[in-house]
């Protein structure tokens, strides 16, 4: 257990704050989110700035987890996994067109069933209900972009508060100030940078075009800006941060005045940073360096959680709905991928590890890129790795000693690469559909030749990604033996000398589009040693194509049994979580998004 003490009072756990007579399953609770907020631009986690007297001070009133990690850099798969406790891959809602599959409860159903009524202020385009983010919410109210600002906000969420009468609520109230555009009000506008002179004027003011339109110009002059251009927007983005906080600090208040502060479960937090050319780009989405990944979290709730306690150990956004429904004395769903960190909060042990869970608990895994190809990463501090999709780059950084991540180290760890990059591909396969095929030698040598193909008509799929792991599990170099098309429909195998076991893992992105398989031993046709799913059954003939509505190859898990070998042994693992994940933009939505520079 990693402590830094600030000198005050650690107050008594929650067992002995029972015995005195409060019922946990009557506390409140309220998520106050702040969209886009960095922790190093507060004054809790050490920013020389004063951006944050009220956030700092709520920070002295609980515990801050100075280690907390986005699953996204952007705001829907973020806070979809605030309220589902699962990665953006399994909820669904990872990209501007999709929405939260409907197979699991979120953090609104649950309190809802328990009789709690439910509300959120939301401010945010990216989480209007089409996205599946309002299930659950009684009350679930948003106003057009830019028309509500932060004060309204805490307004609002107070109104909304003092009409559940005395039932124990849940409300989820969403900041969106410190969003782009960086347009604060007087006289935050002029805070931080009072005597700025320069060339950047209405830049990040979004009008009816909104940020679209400006955004290509910006980037193209990013290089060209001066250090006081960069304190200017900084200062500007930091205007937004302190007006904000006079907003929190009034929610703050308006509980204590309603004396419900003692009996509210409060969780602090935002959905991810941003970035101001740290890594040649600006805003966020785009990457999953820490600037847009490290995110602020706090929980506080006086006589049950300690107080001024500051956590350095590694934790999650992913471990927010665990921790609340544990702290509620709510049964923890077995689906859950996150943990509760009460343990960690009120330093009675460490986290418990559901079996089924993906990666253990001081694992982070991110994904959902916005802007550009898809990327994800690993961290198990002190070492993380991210892996571009697309194109197989990959970057190892150190985060002790290279907290900006600066220093790519891939060519320096060989052995810690690989044993990071088998954790992101198994956490990958095993989060979704994938299919799987085993080759076995059986001990002695024979040439394996393998193509598999999505292409059916004006329907071509990407087979990606793809690995080839050996029996224990550790990924295998694949040489030259392993490559893909070039539009990535098929995958290939040329005259592998295969003696033991290997197993072949990939993906297809349109999961309907029929797959041919063509296996070949010692340069004959393999169908008499090729078996399909967990019935063992061979192919009729050589190739053969599998239809996934047929169900054919569907499984749980590796089929049971071993065939004589030399064979090849074929199977589809479907995820967990189904239905659907796309949904339609309204015009206002899609004008929105794009005055954001979400769409084009």
């Amino acid at each position: 257990m990693m402590w830094k003490s600030t000198g005050l009072v650690i107050l008594a756990c929650m067992a002995a704050v029972i015995s005195c007579g409060q019922d946990a399953k009557q506390l409140n609770v309220m998520i106050i989110a702040v969209d886009t907020l960095r922790p190093d631009h507060l004054g809790c986690y050490g920013y020389r700035r004063d951006t944050s007297p009220n956030i700092d001070r709520f920070a002295g009133r609980g515990v801050l987890c100075e280690n907390a990690m986005s699953p996204a850099p952007w705001t829907l798969p973020a806070f979809a996994t605030v309220f589902t406790s699962l990665y953006p891959t399994q909820h669904g809602a990872s990209a501007v067109k999709t929405r939260m599959r409907s197979s699991f409860p979120t953090l609104a159903t649950i309190l809802r069933e328990r009789g709690y009524v439910t509300g959120a202020i939301i401010n945010a385009p990216a989480l209007k209900p089409e996205t599946g983010v309002d299930r659950g919410f009684d009350y679930y109210h948003m106003t057009p972009l830019h028309r509500r600002d932060a004060d309204g906000t805490t307004r609002d969420a107070l109104e909304w508060i003092d009409s559940t009468g005395d039932r124990p609520f849940f409300v989820f109230v969403h900041y969106f100030d410190p969003h782009l555009s960086y347009s604060p009000p007087p006289p935050y506008d002029t805070l931080f940078d009072p005597n700025y002179q320069g060339r950047l004027r209405d830049s990040f003011d979004i009008d009816e075009d909104g940020f679209s339109r400006i955004r290509g110009t910006l980037f193209e002059e990013m290089q060209a800006l001066t250090a006081t251009d960069w304190n200017h927007i900084v200062s500007l983005y930091d205007g937004e941060i302190a007006f904000t906080d006079k907003a929190v600090g009034d929610i703050f208040e308006g509980l204590h005045a309603r004396n419900l502060r003692d009996n509210t479960l409060v969780v602090f937090l935002s959905d991810h940073g941003e970035e101001f050319y740290e890594h040649g780009g600006f805003e966020h989405g785009h990457s999953l360096y820490n600037e847009l990944i490290w995110v602020p979290l706090m929980f506080s709730l006086p006589g049950v959680l300690p107080q001024g306690a500051r956590l350095a150990h590694r934790v999650r956004l992913l471990d927010v709905l665990p921790t609340i429904l544990d702290i509620l004395g709510i049964d923890l769903e077995p689906h859950f991928e996150g943990v509760s960190l009460r343990p960690l909060l009120d330093e009675t042990g460490t986290p418990t590890r559901h079996q089924d869970c993906l990666l253990p608990p001081d694992v982070a895994f991110a994904e959902a890129i916005l802007h550009g190809t898809e990327m994800k990463s690993v961290t198990t501090y002190p070492l993380k790795l991210i892996h571009h999709m697309a194109t197989g780059e990959e970057m190892l950084f150190g985060l002790e000693d290279d907290p900006e991540e600066m220093r790519n180290l891939i060519d320096r760890e060989p052995e810690v690469v690989s044993r990071l990059k088998e954790t992101l591909f198994k956490t990958l396969f095993d989060m979704s559909d994938t299919w799987y095929i085993e080759l076995a030698g059986g001990g002695e040598a024979h040439t394996v030749d393998l193509e598999i193909t999505a292409e059916k008509g004006l329907m071509i799929g990407t087979l990606n990604p793809y690995a080839l792991f050996a029996p224990d599990g550790g990924l295998l170099d694949p040489g030259e033996v392993l490559y893909s098309k070039a539009s990535g429909s098929v995958l290939r195998i040329d005259g592998l000398n295969l003696r033991g076991i290997v197993t072949l893992a990939f993906k297809v992105d349109l999961p309907q589009i029929p797959i041919e398989f063509d296996f070949k031993i010692d340069g004959r046709s393999a169908g008499s040693h090729t078996y399909l799913g967990n019935s063992l059954t061979s192919p009729v003939e050589m190739p053969f194509i599998v239809k996934r509505a047929r169900g054919r190859v569907k499984s749980e898990a590796r089929p049971p049994g071993t065939p004589a070998p030399p064979y090849f042994l074929v199977w589809y693992n479907e995820g967990k979580f189904r239905g659907d994940t796309t949904t339609k933009l309204d015009e206002e939505t899609r004008k929105e998004l794009k005055a954001l520079g979400y769409i084009q």
